[in-house]
């Protein structure tokens, strides 16, 4: 569950008043008279002393919902009198007839027995906010604890593969399996940055991400005498997304660095930006070489990883190698048919 379930949960305790207290007591009872006492006024002007409890009723269930029984009650009491005093003939007094005696006794009757079930059912929903809250909670740390987990799953196989690669006689092969650990790698850090998120345990805050990508890339493959520029905009994905972005921005990265600079030095730019809806994310660099002669498997898998986001890729090779992937920000949930 997202931020949406706990700001609903927190809505509801505002509206219900949490906090009991003298304070919440005294706004709810005032707020009671004061709702009664204008719409009183303004009811005498067209029909002056008709209906004489028919205000009371809303404001004392407003005031047992906003801070509970006791501010009910203390409505009720204050409000029945000033209906008693200011409403009931004779005005400005507290005379009162049989009949308008046992009307009152009887109204009043009434609205304690509202307050009754008022103050119950806030007692009920408060009670069911906070369990949902702990609920919404422990679901929260059971979720990063298997984001945690799966990443260390991550990072566990991409160094098994990154033993194999070094014990390989065979240099392409070693190759190969050096960038599948990479990829591995990029895949961790989508449920690192899933675990390190506040509160949104379903995106990936895209900057943070592709940032540590690059780290990663500038301190495994590149030599120092190559600069790796990095900028970007704030961006936030889905998980699913990020996973393929960051797959297809280290397939970029990595042929820049194994491709792009045979004399071993140049530079190398990452640039994520948003661009009216679409995120546009640009790797380009001034080497030599030429990171497009890479395209086997390396292409095959960036158009495969493309396809799923709706993404365009695109990449020119005159004077170095730049490389654009552009997709759109708000993705749509992939349709499922079921069988």
């Amino acid at each position: 569950m997202g931020n949406s379930g706990k700001r609903d949960i927190a809505l509801s305790e505002r509206l219900l008043g949490r906090a009991d207290g003298l304070l919440t007591d005294i706004i709810g009872v005032f707020a009671a008279i004061g709702f009664c006492v204008a719409a009183r006024l303004i009811l005498n002007m067209i029909a002056p002393g008709m209906v004489p409890f028919a205000l009371t009723f809303p404001a004392v269930m407003v005031a047992t919902l906003f801070a509970g029984a006791r501010a009910g009650v203390t409505a009720t009491v204050a409000l029945q009198l000033l209906v008693w005093y200011f409403v009931l003939p004779p005005q400005r007094s507290f005379t009162v007839t049989p009949d308008q005696a046992i009307g009152l006794a009887i109204t009043t009757l009434s609205l304690f027995l509202m307050v009754w079930v008022a103050a119950s059912y806030r007692k009920a929903m408060l009670q069911l906010s906070r369990e949902n809250e702990d609920h919404v909670e422990l679901l929260a740390m059971a979720l990063r604890e298997v984001d945690h987990r799966t990443k260390n799953n991550f990072q566990i196989a991409a160094a098994l593969l990154q033993t194999q690669a070094n014990a390989q006689e065979d240099e392409v092969l070693g190759e190969e399996l050096r960038r599948a650990a990479n990829r591995l790698m990029s895949i961790a850090e989508v449920h690192a940055s899933l675990a390190l998120s506040s509160t949104d345990l379903s995106t990936v805050l895209l900057h943070d991400y592709l940032r540590d990508l690059c780290d990663r890339v500038r301190d495994a493959m590149l030599p120092v005498t190559v600069e790796l520029k990095f900028t970007a905009a704030h961006i936030e994905l889905p998980a699913r997304v990020a996973v393929n972005v960051g797959l297809i921005v280290n397939e970029c990265l990595t042929n820049a660095a194994k491709h792009a600079f045979p004399n071993h030095s140049g530079e190398l730019k990452v640039d994520a930006a948003i661009d009216n809806r679409d995120v546009v994310i640009t790797i380009e660099d001034d080497g030599a070489g030429s990171a497009s002669s890479a395209i086997g498997m390396g292409s095959r898998l960036i158009t495969t990883l493309a396809r799923p986001i709706g993404a365009e890729f695109t990449r020119h090779g005159e004077h170095g190698t730049n490389c654009v992937l552009r997709f759109p920000l708000e993705q749509r949930e992939s349709k499922r048919t079921e069988r």
